[in-house]
Order: C-alpha cells, then structure tokens, then sequence
C-alpha cells in the first residue's frame, strides 16, 4: 500500500486516534536564546532546505 493510499481520516480511524487541535499549545515552555551556533548553521542551511523543498 503506497503513502498516497492514506487519508487522515483513514489512519485516524485504522489507530483509533484522535484529533485536538490545541492554540498555544507551547505556552507553557519558556522562551531560550537561540545558541550562535545553531544560528549560524540555520543561516547557512535554511535557503538550502527552502529551495529545494525540505
């Protein structure tokens, strides 16, 4: 069975999931500074992973 075979209703009823679609559900994590380093790799990297759609 190929991915395309899937719908979400499908696999939500196949494993009896359920669907919540929650606002702020990170509202309770607290906010930290973005490392330089994982700054400067995003920067390098995140035109690359845009353009070629990933």
């Amino acid at each position: 069975m190929s991915s395309s075979d899937f719908t979400l209703d499908r696999v939500r009823k196949t494993f009896g999931l359920t669907i919540s679609d929650k606002i702020y559900i990170f509202a309770s994590v607290h906010e930290v500074e973005c490392p330089p380093l994982l700054a400067e790799v995003l920067l390098e990297n995140v035109p690359l992973a845009l353009a070629s759609n990933t």
